[in-house]
């Protein structure tokens, strides 16, 4: 059997986001009827067997990985006789209107599909504008970097999307076809989607360093070592935006500062704060601003360091300026979150599984669907009164083999994200259809399931993953804002129009 490694957090969204580039980020990874997205992680990640690799590896996983998902055409046919003016350069490539228009089009529909607010239509199509000029530049920084993703990672990227909805690649394919977008167009959104990642552990992830006082801090804060009978403390925090576009001239800008440091007095004198949040240019203005209650590490650090000291109610003394404009920022509430399931280092047990595979690795001499197929051939053996124990040692390409597929009791986020998804459906007794993984194709049998306290040396593992984390959220948005920085970024159209 191959040895274990460490705990390590299990990967999740890490796009570390803000105002509508959020919400249309959510929007356009729900582009059909099944949601297209899956935690991927990243093809050519290192780890041993379907283990993650412990914290301190230096081949250790990113700690979150981008979801993936590609955007359905929308109403590409229809516009076939429009110009394709030119809206903006990105370095050496183009963004033209009719890209911005056919992605706003398919972020209003599922807005109002998930019965969620609109914008009006020239601020969705300034932020759709900025989120395709953001992707068109992470894209060519991969390019740049010499990242290439082979057909066979691309593969393995189309089954991980398939598995999180629950259907097969061909179905997906039937899928994004009836959409209306090519095969190919879907595998080349694909391909670029997972060079970004690949880019970004490499440029980001990699570089996260987690030190003993970081965790030793953090399990202090959360009531130390499994003894904590609560959770960190929350921040709901309420913005008023005054957003100040990117060409603006120093006397625009100074304008727009007086607007702020006016709605600034006037929260101070008393006003309501909620009614005059109406007017902001942030997506959350019908809410009266309120981002909702985050840990202060999930707040952008410019919110974090103005509202740490407030009194709920307070407002924060000075306007606050960041790449979109000026904020006026109030603390609404605090609270202290109970404990969560999803945050070990805040509890003393979690639920472990006893769990056996038989994995069949893929490869030239191995096409991933002749080894789906012999693997289904073994699971309706086993279904009909088959030995699973025997079948692993005889067939099993992996280490544990030799134990009739035995990987033990492992806890949460301790496996590869796709093996557990699939691990975490079945009930004690039950076979998996064939799984896909970086690694092959695999049977999963669950054995059993237990409560267990967890360990001081498992707690600290916790924390560590959560600190890298947030971390590696704070990381990546200041790559994203110095790519774009170093970017050439040519508007062809006045953004808020």
């Amino acid at each position: 059997m191959m040895k274990r490694q460490e705990f390590n957090a299990r990967p999740s969204m890490s796009s570390r986001l803000t105002g509508w580039q959020s919400l249309l980020l959510t929007a356009l990874l729900a582009a059909f009827a099944l949601p297209a997205s899956a935690q991927l992680k990243a093809p050519g990640q290192k780890a041993t067997g379907i283990f993650l690799p412990q914290a301190g590896d230096s081949a250790a996983a990113s700690p979150s990985q981008p979801r993936l998902g590609v955007t359905q055409p929308g109403t590409s046919a229809q516009r076939s006789q429009l110009v394709d003016e030119v809206v903006a350069i990105v370095n050496n490539s183009v963004i033209t209107r009719r890209e911005l228009l056919d992605r706003a089009d398919e972020i209003e529909s599922q807005l109002r599909q998930a019965n969620r607010p609109v914008p009006a239509r020239a601020d969705l199509l300034g932020e759709v504008l900025e989120r395709l000029v953001m992707e068109r530049v992470q894209t060519q920084a991969a390019q740049d970097a010499g990242i290439k993703v082979t057909d066979q990672e691309v593969d393995r990227a189309i089954e991980s999307v398939a598995q999180q909805n629950h259907i097969n690649a061909t179905d997906l394919r039937s899928q994004v076809e009836r959409s209306g977008m090519t095969w190919t167009k879907y595998r080349d959104e694909l391909r670029k989607q997972v060079q970004v990642i690949r880019l970004r552990e490499r440029e980001v992830d990699s570089k996260i360093q987690v030190h003993d006082g970081e965790i030793d801090n953090y399990l202090a804060a959360h009531g130390g070592q499994g003894a904590a009978d609560s959770g960190p403390t929350e921040f709901n925090v309420a913005q008023i935006l005054v957003r100040v576009p990117e060409d603006a001239s120093e006397a625009q800008k100074a304008t727009l500062r007086a607007k702020a440091e006016g709605l600034l007095k006037q929260a101070q004198g008393g006003a309501d704060f909620a009614q005059l949040a109406l007017g902001s240019d942030g997506p959350e203005a019908a809410q009266g601003g309120a981002l909702g209650f985050r840990e202060i590490g999930r707040l952008p650090a410019l919110f974090a360091n103005a509202v740490l000291d407030l009194q709920p109610g307070g407002v924060a003394p000075q306007v606050i300026e960041s790449a979109n404009g000026f904020h006026v920022l109030k603390l609404v509430a605090k609270r202290t979150a109970p404990p969560a399931a999803s945050n070990p280092a805040a509890s003393d047990r979690i639920t472990q599984t006893q769990v056996r595979h038989i994995l069949i690795r893929t490869g030239p001499n191995m096409p991933e669907a002749e080894a789906r197929r012999q693997l289904a051939t073994l699971r309706d053996r086993i279904t009909h009164g088959g030995d699973f124990a025997d079948a692993a040692k005889r067939f099993s390409q992996d280490g544990s083999a030799q134990n009739g597929g035995d990987l033990g009791w492992v806890s949460p986020g301790e496996l590869v994200p796709e093996f557990e998804q699939a691990m975490s459906r079945l009930r004690p007794g039950e076979v998996s259809e064939p799984i896909v993984t970086q690694f092959g194709v695999h049977l999963i049998q669950v054995l059993n399931r237990r409560e267990t306290e967890i360990t001081p040396e498992k707690q600290r593992d916790f924390a560590r993953a959560e600190i890298r984390e947030q971390k590696a959220r704070a990381a990546y948005e200041d790559w994203q804002r110095q790519l774009r920085q170093a970017a050439y970024v040519e508007y062809r159209v006045n953004r808020q129009r």
